[in-house]
């Protein structure tokens, strides 16, 4: 047998190994139903930070709590914390995003590039004041991405139907 025999691949084993759902191989399929796992978190921990500001800020406008320092640190910076937790998951699922054309790049570009130019703004020329805005436009980068799922995986379902 000659070389040129060995190295052809064998059609029967590789169509094994290589399992595509709707022209999407199995492995990617896997990754991004973990990374729409993780965005499910990120949406948790925005809740949670919702949550957080208007429990603790109505909390700390009663007469009982105006001088209470814990207080005031937990309804003004416990939701930006929670929402900064979230910011790696979001980057995560962007380069995913990405990597498999789920959305134009240039949509990925405006909505996740306009949330990080407006954090790194906030953050270098200390923006106290307009930090809320760059948090804003991450909570909805996560509400885009469980959008963004969501359509994906009906697409394959709808696939795997016909």
């Amino acid at each position: 047998m000659s070389t040129e025999t060995e190295n052809r691949p064998n059609p029967s084993a590789a169509a094994s190994t290589n399992e595509s759902i709707a022209g999407f191989p199995a492995a990617a399929i896997k990754l991004l139903r973990d990374a729409q796992k993780i965005n499910k978190l990120s949406i948790l921990f925005i809740v949670l930070a919702i949550f957080a500001f208007v429990v603790f800020g109505t909390l700390a406008s009663l007469k009982m709590f105006h001088g209470s320092g814990q207080m005031y640190w937990l309804f003004h910076y416990l939701p930006y914390i929670l929402v900064g937790l979230t910011i790696p998951f979001t980057l995560y699922q962007a380069f995913l995003v990405y990597r498999y054309r789920l959305s134009q790049p240039s949509m990925l570009v405006t909505s996740v590039g306009g949330a990080s130019l407006l954090l790194i703004i906030c953050l270098l020329f200390s923006l106290a004041d307009w930090l809320w805005l760059a948090m804003a436009a991450w909570i909805g980068v996560a509400y885009w991405f469980q959008a963004t799922f969501k359509r994906f995986f009906n697409f394959i379902e709808d696939r795997q139907g016909q």
